[in-house]
């Protein structure tokens, strides 16, 4: 019987051997990398050369800002990494980087010019600077803000 044993051994193992990497592939065993996941392939395609117009911010504190004429506060997502920014009555141009829904914005240059009372351009500013992630809503631009702080919303600006 021991000698059964010994003998029937080796073959046992190298059965077992052969399910693992390197050995030939057993029916109903896949060699195959895994698929890529669902939320990389729902990322969505950022629109070139799109004017966004700046609906509003909503804090998680429950701060809002809202720009009376919100045509003066634009963004615009241009070829190779570039955005361009209307703030009010301060115009510039800047980066973007994007990874995904990942993205990050500036840093930005602008003009200088002050602003009349009531503007918004301060917030607007501090907003793309914390940018974080974008999504889809609708036709709507969302730009989330880090530390999941609030969101920027964005509407399509048409001629």
């Amino acid at each position: 019987m021991r000698r059964l044993f010994l003998l029937t051994l080796p073959f046992a193992l190298a059965a077992c051997a052969a399910t693992g990497a390197g050995g030939p592939a057993l029916p109903g065993y896949v060699d195959a990398p895994p698929p890529p996941l669902a939320a990389a392939a729902a990322a969505e395609t950022l629109p070139m050369g799109v004017v966004w117009s700046w609906q509003g911010t909503q804090m998680n504190n429950d701060m809002r800002f809202v720009p009376e004429a919100p045509e003066r506060y634009t963004l615009e997502f241009l070829p190779g990494g570039k955005v361009g920014v209307r703030a009010d009555c301060n115009r510039g141009n800047g980066s973007y980087q994007r990874d995904g829904n990942a993205i990050a914005i500036g840093p930005i240059a602008l003009t200088r010019m002050m602003c009349p009372p009531g503007s918004r351009d301060a917030e607007f500013l501090q907003g793309l600077a914390n940018v974080s992630a974008m999504l889809f809503r609708g036709s709507d631009l969302v730009l989330t803000l880090k530390v999941d702080s609030g969101s920027m919303r964005f509407t399509p600006l048409h001629p």
